[in-house]
């Protein structure tokens, strides 16, 4: 299969994914995909054809680039949630930083709004309104948001960012 990125000479960035052993406990659905899928072996037959083909490889983190391109990108480019996180990948590639920007911010301003309008007192709170899930991740949301974009990359990135808080609230919000 030639891919047509080797005749324009552009780079070629993939997702640094993990599919070793230590991920093998979660399900067995999810076992069966890992060991089947040979990731590795596409990852070295794509670099050593970089090579003979002279064109630049690069793997990156692949940590929160759905969530990113979720909140980021999805609505701004009408496009799907894959293919904003294949521009978060790039963005990444570049050296590109994905700071919290002040729509981002209102957003989740209005998000919380609508959501404690919703909440009337005297029908139970679970599943309607402002869940204590959802409560809890607002929380947490609010004290991140104010100090992420002075944060040091790894610390942007880290497991409990504003994006897996993001992601925690996209995910409540279905």
């Amino acid at each position: 299969m030639v891919d047509i990125a080797f005749f324009l000479g552009k780079p070629i960035v993939l997702e640094d994914l993990n599919f070793g052993k230590d991920r093998l406990d979660t399900n067995k659905k999810f076992n069966r995909m890992a060991s089947n899928f040979p990731f590795a072996r596409i990852v070295e037959a794509m670099y050593r054809r970089a090579v003979k083909e002279g064109v630049s490889f690069k793997l990156v983190s692949a940590r929160h680039t759905s969530t990113i391109g979720y909140w980021r990108y999805t609505k701004r480019y009408a496009v799907p949630v894959h293919c904003a996180a294949a521009l978060v990948i790039g963005r990444r590639a570049m050296g590109f930083k994905e700071r919290v920007t002040k729509e981002l911010k209102q957003l989740v301003v209005q998000i919380k709004q609508n959501l404690t309008c919703k909440v009337n007192t005297y029908t139970p709170r679970e599943g309607r309104g402002m869940t204590r899930r959802v409560r809890a991740c607002l929380r947490r949301l609010e004290e991140k948001l104010l100090m992420h974009n002075g944060l040091a990359r790894w610390q942007q990135e880290a497991y409990y960012s504003v994006w897996h808080d993001l992601k925690e609230l996209a995910l409540s919000l279905r």
